[in-house]
């Protein structure tokens, strides 16, 4: 964000004067949050780069701390559910090492250096010496624990590959920025300038993988609980606010800390609150295609507390987050995973999720031989030890309070489930194939539902009209992205679906559905 700042401000300065040129670095801010998709991470820098802008045209200085909170509070006020955000608490995290270290490390780094080496040699160390290692150490100080406890492990080459790799990125964000912006106008012109941005993006593509590949570059933690968590955060804090170098801002930061702190404490409460078990079933339908691949990825929080996961989609970091902000505050352990279907847009999030999201046990569908994702999944799998219960027809596994996962038929491509409790049925035909369709189309026993998942992200082959009017389904349910590579869902499909509700990932996000067995409130991500 400071990048595209100053070049707006810059360029449009000289061209319109200093005021416009920063109406113009506030506009380039904004083109800019759209481009990239405008995640948490970067609405808050870019918030925080137009107030600093704001700053310097009236005259005033920003003060970081106010400025980070200021931002936080807004970003929460809005979306209250940003707070969970992953994302958004690395960045803001980073962002508030930088504001409470940055400066004294470099002021610790010149000192040190001036013993030594005259004060104009150690003037001009001290800005690289701090902006490609001191400004990292910063910033990773205060997000250390937020990765340990998320991603289960810790880099130990960070400090030194940041310093090589960081020097390229300005020439990566303004070529590939102005490389999409050109594109829109003229596709040859873009990939032009894209062709110029080629070399850095490779430069960073290469080392980061390189220094990913040495021995020993990370460290897995396990599990760490969450109090381990914050005692680190207590202490570091502690140690901040009341060392020496501090004590000037004690009088002015300790309301401030106290206030934050009960604050903290607060949402925590109402998070475990609001996280515990309710005596009801939720099956939540999660959104997590992209880049034209659909996948289905259902998890299931059961009356007793119990959590279970249906396969994951094609994205570890979509599925990552979609699980992340669902389970309950400060459990990350899934009480069964099962894999349904054999496609890689059905299981390619699961492999590097596990160390997250370890299943205590596992149901497997996939026939052997299926796509490279199941076979990566299986061998890390069988590196944890998970044990593996192949799934049959006519199975039903027992959720607790009467609530059971039923499994109706497996074929070639998986299985086809059914979730149950009192009233409630809801079919899942994840691996549904034209025999297994054939021969549940025959099946007296089956149906009616209360919901249906449309099999194939919504091909017409396995959604027939004479098999959806069998079911007599109160609601459908539809996992599909939006640029489905596949053109799914069929149109002809949606034109039988007329007259049914029909919910779908790709219009409406994830969709939840809860019910106390006779009851249904359903509840998605957007209307």
């Amino acid at each position: 964000m400071t990048i595209v700042a100053g070049l707006f401000a810059v360029l449009f300065g000289r061209l319109f004067g200093r005021r416009w040129g920063a109406v113009a670095a506030v506009l380039g801010i904004a083109l800019y949050t759209l481009l990239v998709g405008a995640t948490a991470s970067v609405v808050r820098a870019a918030i925080m780069a137009g107030l600093s802008l704001f700053a310097a045209q009236i005259g005033r200085r920003q003060d970081g701390l106010n400025t980070l909170a200021f931002v936080a509070a807004m970003m929460a006020l809005f979306n209250p559910t940003v707070l969970w955000d992953v994302s958004f608490q690395l960045t803001f995290l980073a962002t508030l090492g930088l504001v409470l270290y940055s400066e004294s490390f470099s002021q610790a780094f010149m000192n040190l250096v001036t013993r030594r080496l005259p004060i104009t040699t150690a003037q001009r160390l001290v800005g690289p010496v701090g902006e490609y290692f001191l400004f990292t150490l910063a910033a990773q100080l205060t997000t250390l624990a937020i990765m340990a406890f998320y991603f289960q492990r810790l880099s130990l080459v960070s400090l030194l590959s940041n310093p090589i790799i960081l020097p390229a990125q300005p020439a990566v964000e303004i070529l590939g920025g102005l490389a999409l912006i050109l594109g829109l106008i003229w596709l040859p012109l873009g990939q032009l300038v894209a062709y110029l941005a080629w070399p850095f993006l490779v430069y960073t593509i290469r080392l980061a993988e390189w220094f990913a590949a040495l021995p020993g570059s990370t460290v897995n933690l396990g599990q760490v609980a969450l109090p381990l968590v914050l005692i680190y955060f207590a202490l570091l804090f502690g140690v901040t606010f009341a060392g020496p170098s501090m004590k000037k801002f004690v009088p002015v930061l300790k309301p401030s800390f106290v206030l934050c702190a009960l604050g903290v404490m607060a949402v925590l409460a109402w998070r475990a609150v609001l996280s515990a078990p309710d005596g009801r079933l939720h099956m939540t339908v999660l959104d997590v295609g992209g880049g034209g691949r659909s996948g289905d990825a259902i998890l299931i929080q059961t009356p007793a507390g119990r959590s279970l996961l249906i396969d994951g989609g094609p994205s570890t970091n979509q599925l990552s987050d979609a699980v992340g902000r669902r389970l309950p505050f400060g459990q990350r352990q899934l009480d069964w995973l099962v894999v349904a279907a054999s496609q890689d847009g059905q299981v390619g999030g699961l492999a590097r999720n596990l160390d997250r999201f370890p299943p205590t046990g596992v149901v497997w569908a996939v026939p052997s031989g299926g796509a490279s994702g199941a076979g990566e999944l299986r061998q890390k799998l069988a590196d944890a030890q998970i044990d593996i219960t192949p799934a049959l027809a006519g199975q039903a596994f027992d959720l607790g309070n009467g609530a059971f996962l039923r499994v109706l038929a497996v074929g070639s491509r998986g299985a086809v489930l059914q979730l149950e409790w009192r009233g409630f049925r809801a079919l899942l035909p994840i691996g549904l194939d034209e025999r297994l369709l054939k021969d549940l189309r025959g099946d007296p026993s089956i149906g009616p539902v209360t919901a249906l998942l449309l099999a194939d992200y919504g091909a017409s082959t396995l959604n027939p009209p004479e098999w959806i009017a069998k079911l007599r389904t109160q609601l459908v349910l539809l996992s599909v992205d939006p640029t489905d590579s596949k053109n799914q869902p069929d149109p002809a499909t949606l034109q039988e679906l007329q007259g049914y509700s029909l919910l779908r990932t790709d219009l409406n996000g994830w969709i939840e559905l809860t019910t106390d067995g006779e009851q249904l409130w359903v509840e998605v991500e957007r209307k």
